[in-house]
């Protein structure tokens, strides 16, 4: 069965392509002469370990043995080249250290400035080999979105390594997320201190969340232009944003899982006090007027107010370095009493 969020990722592939800028492989130097080495193809355990050996020849670098969340085993010595299909995993990397490595990205890498200007190598969730071997990587980072399978397959028999991390959902899965990309890059010490830095602000995000005199329904809902609206229910890194945020998601209440299409049964049935956007699909639409123009909007308490609240998405909900600061701002923009504590 289709992941969901890969089918909600790709519905938005060819707005995602127009709008995201950077260099095309086209301007790649293909014939970049790099040092690589095999990652295994064997299927391991399901559950993700990793392990950290050193050689015992002083000239050769430490390496890092990862089981994948698709149960691939890669061993990586050598991160000067990476390439990140991620935009998550793109910012961990940066704040790790890694910022003069990473040589092209996929098109959900929006954050920070200077890898918003890397090439792109395209859509991670419909690879292609060529654009990424172009770059001549010798470290692919990618999540459980990322496909086709037969195409990273491709790559690893290149001679790349493709480390595959878990899709992360949940503000606890966000730990997991940037230590084990630190495990693979061998920086395991930074990994944690940043994961530590993370989920402090995270906890003071909830903390004063809990301290807010009320519980309003919020929904979130995806806009990319009128011809992609889409309310995200449970599953979604958006509801785990409300539910920390001391809010209801009233789409995962109303049993909505993923991704769904927007009907006024839907709005009206979910009735949310506050509507949360991503803001660029919410400017393509046309803004607040347009928003209310779609069937249902007008008729929930929150189309009635105009309570509408947008954010950038790699902010609100890529769940890397940025999500404790992400939750804090959701939380004084929900609860409004608690805006000058």
């Amino acid at each position: 069965m289709m992941n969901i969020h890969r089918f909600t990722l790709l519905l938005i592939l060819a707005l995602l392509v127009t709008a995201c800028g950077g260099t095309t492989t086209e301007e790649a130097v293909a014939t970049t002469e790099v040092d690589v080495v095999e990652s295994t193809s064997t299927t391991l355990s399901p559950t993700t370990t990793t392990s950290i050996t050193s050689t015992t020849l002083a000239s050769e670098p430490a390496s890092v043995s990862f089981v994948g969340a698709d149960g691939v085993e890669s061993t990586i010595v050598d991160t000067s080249r990476i390439v990140s299909l991620n935009g998550d995993l793109t910012e961990i990397a940066f704040k790790l250290g890694f910022a003069g490595s990473v040589v092209a990205v996929d098109v959900t890498t929006t954050y920070p400035a200077e890898a918003a200007d890397l090439p792109v190598v395209g859509f991670g969730q419909q690879l292609a080999p060529e654009p990424v071997l172009a770059f001549g990587p010798t470290l692919v980072l990618a999540d459980t979105q990322v496909g086709p399978p037969e195409v990273l397959q491709q790559i690893r028999d290149a001679g790349i390594p493709v480390v595959v991390f878990e899709y992360q959902t949940t503000l606890d899965g966000i730990e997991t997320k940037i230590s084990q990309v630190a495990e693979v890059l061998g920086v395991p010490e930074a990994g944690r201190e940043l994961a530590e830095r993370v989920n402090s602000e995270i906890a003071e995000a909830q903390a004063l969340a809990a301290k807010a005199e009320t519980q309003p329904n919020a929904a979130f809902v995806y806009v990319r232009g009128p011809e992609l609206v889409l309310l995200f229910g449970a599953g979604m890194p958006t509801s785990s944003m409300i539910e920390g945020a001391n809010a209801v998601d009233v789409a995962a209440a109303t049993g909505i899982f993923g991704a769904a299409l927007v009907t006024p049964e839907a709005l009206v049935a979910a009735a949310p006090d506050i509507f949360v956007l991503p803001a660029a699909g919410f400017e393509a639409l046309g803004g607040a007027d347009a928003f209310l123009a779609i069937p249902g909007v007008a008729e929930t308490p929150a189309g009635q107010t105009r309570a509408f609240l947008t954010y950038d998405e790699a902010y609100f909900f890529n769940f890397g370095p940025r999500a404790g600061q992400a939750l804090l701002e959701f939380v004084k923009d929900l609860h409004p009493e608690l805006a000058g504590r």
